[in-house]
């Protein structure tokens, strides 16, 4: 046989040592009804394959046509052109192209225009010895194609029509033919791929994979056709994910002669699908019982699915504190997420344009030249952010960064990140209302079960003064006529001392309505804790001289410190009062000031600790005032009291930046101690 022919056994063997990739069909399919592909074997003067829709085309079978020849049913042969050339796909070949249009009658009776585009294989002595080709009904597009050149590239035209990636591979898996979508496909021109192996174009990740298709599909000669899913890199070196369907001819002895392949590109299909999966994925978390901590970690691992997601991190803007907050934060040099004042890092940048921004180096020092970014931790080689939107009002941004690779982020990415966002945001948005509804929930309840509380502390314990008011005020009313002197001056300091409680149990009400609604204006100024100190005491003298107490009142009176006056007021008042009320008759009360760290300290506060000898509170009680309880004890003679005392104490430190705390045991009496700001 001449070196110049096709030897199918010798093909075969050189095929099965070659890599060769899965192809799919989609609008150009060897079953498709508009398309018939055929091998025709000249030395046996017969159709050695014609894909099934030849019935379709024709009405005849590839055995009727064999048997009828094919001529017999063609009534007229528009053109007819050939033309031969040589292609260096590892040894010289010499192809013969071959087109022409027939008018036919199918065998129904009925006429159709088709196109005969065909190449055949010449041997040393100019014989044809096969060729390869496709029928084309083209009745529907007969104005179109009379507009064609009928010169050489006619084929070409034809071809290049798809939407789909053409190839026809000799034995050696190089490229014989190539359309136009081929070429965008494989970023080259045909005269740069025509001749390429297509080995060239596999990555060598997938190169294992690919070998492992070409020896599956190749071993079994029952199998013709298979379809793939790979990845290729083309002459641009782009990456793409390619959609292969491969069409292995064989002659009727099933040995190789040829393979047709063709492939669409899916690139941004999948990517599309990624994306959507990802979102999906996102906006069904939304729904579980994640908190926020967590539904930010799902949100960086669904990231990593799409880009690399090594330094990622969610920044909030707290409008009300001009502050940004990072909830989420995962960096691999920066380990500072503490919460910072609105500036110009790149974070804030985003916030200010509501526009997503991807920068490099050379843009961050553009944008440093104009004032509007300042470099704020480690700088990155590259730097991705979007910003994170609820109903047009920006809550924060989301960012990746890349410290080494300045290809790591591009456009594409800029882009995923536009498109996720928006979901992202939503449910952010979704799981922060979840939170606050919450957290609404605790707080009314929490409130609920004060209201509760208080009502019953009104309702039972100033009933006592008032009834001790009433009482000694209706004696006095009745029997003012026969009442001594001595008897009247009794009455009168029960009536006032009832007054008084009555005053202090309203007071604390008061201020524990205002705390509770917020309504409370803090004012601090500079104040004497001795002279503050002197005032309650004073204000508490006949209770203190009832119970014939030793007070010992070692306040410093050099100390001034920076307070509200009126919070200050309450909070001693109550202090005091609960130290009197619980110390036996003939107990000491000391009053004293100690700064934290010593008096040689530096420190800005100061304690000002107030301990009595009196009865204690239990270890229960103790956990109940933790608890923020509110429950009334009666003092050692009998003192009422409506149980908001110490936990209004707590409270009113809060608001007036001091810090509460409280020391007992039972029958070992109670130390109690506020730190407090010094005035500088």
């Amino acid at each position: 046989m001449s070196n110049m022919q096709i030897n199918n056994t010798q093909f075969m063997n050189n095929l099965n040592s070659h890599i060769f990739s899965p192809l799919s069909i989609d609008n150009l399919s060897y079953e498709s009804a508009d398309y018939v592909m055929y091998n025709y074997d000249f030395r046996n003067t017969e159709y050695v394959f014609m894909s099934p829709s030849i019935v379709n085309l024709t009405g005849y079978t590839i055995r009727e046509i064999n048997e009828i020849g094919f001529n017999k049913i063609v009534r007229e042969v528009i053109e007819d052109k050939i033309d031969r050339y040589q292609i260096n796909g590892g040894r010289n070949l010499i192809v013969e192209e071959f087109f022409a249009k027939y008018y036919i009658e199918t065998k129904s009776g009925e006429h159709k225009w088709i196109e005969d585009n065909s190449f055949a294989y010449i041997d040393e002595e100019g014989n044809r010895t096969n060729s390869i080709g496709i029928l084309r009904d083209t009745s529907a597009l007969q104005s179109f194609i009379n507009g064609l050149n009928d010169e050489k590239d006619g084929l070409d035209r034809i071809f290049d029509l798809a939407d789909t990636m053409l190839l026809q591979l000799d034995q050696y898996l190089n490229i014989v033919m190539i359309n136009q979508k081929g070429c965008k496909i494989l970023g080259g021109t045909k005269d740069k791929l025509i001749g390429r192996n297509l080995e060239d174009f596999i990555p060598e990740k997938v190169k294992s994979k690919y070998e492992d298709f070409v020896q599956d599909l190749l071993a079994d000669p029952d199998i013709d056709t298979r379809s793939s899913e790979g990845t290729i890199k083309s002459l641009d070196n782009k990456v793409k994910i390619i959609e292969w369907h491969n069409t292995v001819l064989r002659d009727k002895n099933g040995e190789l002669i040829s393979i047709i392949s063709t492939a669409q590109e899916i690139t941004e299909r999948r990517k599309e699908q990624k994306i959507r999966k990802v979102i999906l994925e996102i906006l069904e978390e939304a729904n579980t019982e994640k908190n926020l901590e967590e539904y930010f970690g799902f949100i960086h691992n669904s990231i990593s699915k799409l880009m690399k997601t090594e330094n990622f991190y969610i920044a909030f803007y707290n409008r009300e504190k001009n502050l940004l907050t990072f909830p989420y934060f995962v960096d691999k040099y920066d380990d500072d997420d503490s919460p910072k004042e609105l500036g110009k890092g790149l974070t804030e940048y985003i916030l200010r344009t509501g526009k997503s921004a991807l920068i490099t180096p050379e843009k961050h020092d553009e944008l440093s030249s104009k004032g509007e970014a300042e470099l704020i931790g480690p700088q990155s080689e590259i730097w991705l952010g979007v910003p994170l939107k609820i109903k047009d009002k920006i809550i924060g941004a989301m960012v990746v960064q890349d410290y080494e690779n300045l290809t790591t982020y591009g456009e594409t990415e800029r882009q995923i990140l536009d498109v996720v966002a928006f979901p992202i945001s939503r449910a952010i948005e979704r799981k922060i209302v979840e939170r606050e509804r919450e957290l609404l929930i605790v707080k009314l309840k929490e409130l609920n079960k004060s209201k509760d509380q208080l009502f019953s502390l009104i309702s039972h314990d100033l009933r006592s003064p008032f009834n001790s008011l009433l009482g000694f005020a209706d004696i006095l009313t009745s029997e003012f006529d026969s009442l001594t002197r001595e008897e009247m001056k009794e009455y009168l300091n029960v009536i006032n001392e009832s007054a008084k409680n009555l005053f202090g149990m309203t007071n604390n009400l008061l201020y524990y309505s205002r705390y509770q609604l917020g309504k409370y204006q803090y004012e601090p100024v500079r104040l004497k804790l001795d002279n503050s100190v002197q005032v309650i005491l004073e204000t508490f003298r006949n209770s203190i001289k009832k119970k014939d107490l030793l007070i010992k009142n070692n306040v410093d009176k050099h100390v001034d410190i920076f307070a509200d006056e009126d919070l200050l007021t309450i909070t001693l008042e109550n202090i005091i009062s609960n130290a009197i009320k619980f110390s036996g008759i003939g107990g000491t009360i000391n009053i004293s000031t100690k700064k934290p760290g010593g008096s040689s300290s530096q420190s800005q506060w100061i304690n000002l600790i107030v301990i009595d000898d009196g009865i204690g509170i239990p270890e229960d009680n103790l956990e109940r005032i933790k608890k923020r309880e509110m429950f009334s004890t009666s003092g050692t003679m009998k003192e009422f009291g409506t149980g908001l005392g110490l936990l209004l104490c707590n409270d009113l430190c809060v608001m007036n930046k001091a810090e509460f705390s409280i020391e007992s045991k039972k029958g070992e009496g109670t130390k109690v101690t506020i730190q407090l700001p010094v005035a500088n």
